[in-house]
């Protein structure tokens, strides 16, 4: 039951966030096609079949292409990958790199005790994700109806808004309502931003850093992380895992690499991000992702901070309908 509540709150998350990442692109095509003698404006689910044309047909030419590559990958690649580098329970490249380093013994035992210990937490991690991986393709096919919410909010969440406020009394009341939805509307689309600014940071530097340490196809290995950075938890390990299997001799150096830019992106980047997007604190950021990941694993960091931005905004919301009625009925 548990498992299905999470997988329901996460399709429709990616249907909200893929409908606010075409809305853009919806109001730009209907500013520019028009149609008729009148030459008016093409109506919304006209414009959000242009779009949905101009984005599917490409990725479903890709995904053909790269279906096979994709679940050998997963299959065979990344076990296999997974299995040479944590074999014996240890980091083989970390410590023969210990190892010519000629450090003094008690140096180098307590290096060699930190590498069993990081070898543990990788490795289960690492296996964590393929597992997620391997379960999330017997779903995928649920990803078809995100597209169809999508296109249900683009086109109806306007007519909603306005029949929903219609219904409450005239005033302060409907007033506040519409306030509410403004600003679950902004925190929403503050966490969009934030997410896509975090996938293009982390893109552009690990195709800077892939290529600084001529780690082999950097630019398409970088901008794949770009992407996967759109699936918080999952796809920074699943960046981990293609590195590690792509990586060659430049294996240790990716792994620091990787380290110090999750690091950064993790306590410091992506914070301030949604800080400026949704206004939430960096220690609040960190902390209902520490919490969704407790409670849930990757679907709840997945759902943690739309979760978080929505209480904040309907506690606010409320304190302040709260004080306003404390003010009125203390007049009267």
């Amino acid at each position: 039951m548990l498992r299905a509540i999470e997988g329901t709150g996460v399709l429709l998350l990616l249907s909200v966030f893929f409908a606010y990442l075409l809305a853009p692109a919806v109001v730009v095509v209907r500013r520019r096609v028009r149609w008729g003698r009148r030459q008016r404006p093409v109506s919304a689910a006209v414009a959000i079949l242009i779009v949905y044309v101009a984005v599917f047909v490409p990725g479903a030419v890709v995904w053909r292409l790269a279906k096979e590559d994709v679940v050998r990958w997963v299959n065979v690649t990344a076990p296999a990958s997974v299995n040479r580098l944590f074999s014996g329970g240890r980091i083989a490249p970390l410590d023969r790199a210990i190892a010519r380093a000629r450090l003094p013994p008690g140096v180098q035992l307590a290096g060699a005790a930190f590498t069993v210990r990081a070898a543990a937490s990788l490795e289960r991690e690492a296996r964590g994700a393929l597992a997620g991986c391997i379960e999330a393709a017997r779903y995928a096919g649920w990803l078809a109806v995100a597209p169809v919410i999508a296109f249900l909010l683009l086109t109806g969440a306007p007519a909603f808004q306005r029949s929903a406020l219609r219904v409450l009394p005239r005033g302060h009341l409907q007033w506040r309502a519409e306030e509410y939805l403004r600003d679950v509307n902004s925190a929403l689309a503050g966490y969009v931003r934030a997410q896509v600014a975090a996938a293009l940071i982390v893109g552009v530097a690990c195709v800077a850093g892939f290529a600084l340490l001529r780690i082999p196809s950097a630019v398409s290995l970088g901008v794949l992380a770009g992407v996967l950075e759109l699936v918080p938890a999952l796809g920074p390990i699943t960046t981990f895992l293609v590195v590690a299997s792509q990586a060659g001799d430049q294996l240790l150096p990716g792994i620091v690499f990787l380290a110090a830019l999750r690091f950064a992106q993790d306590y410091f980047v992506y914070p301030r991000l949604i800080r400026r997007g949704m206004h939430l604190s960096t220690a609040a950021v960190i902390l209902t992702i520490w919490t969704g990941a407790v409670v849930a694993g990757a679907p709840g960091v997945i759902l943690a901070i739309p979760a978080a931005g929505f209480l904040s905004v309907s506690v606010r919301h409320w304190r302040e309908y709260r004080e306003i009625e404390h003010v009125v009925a203390s007049r009267v």
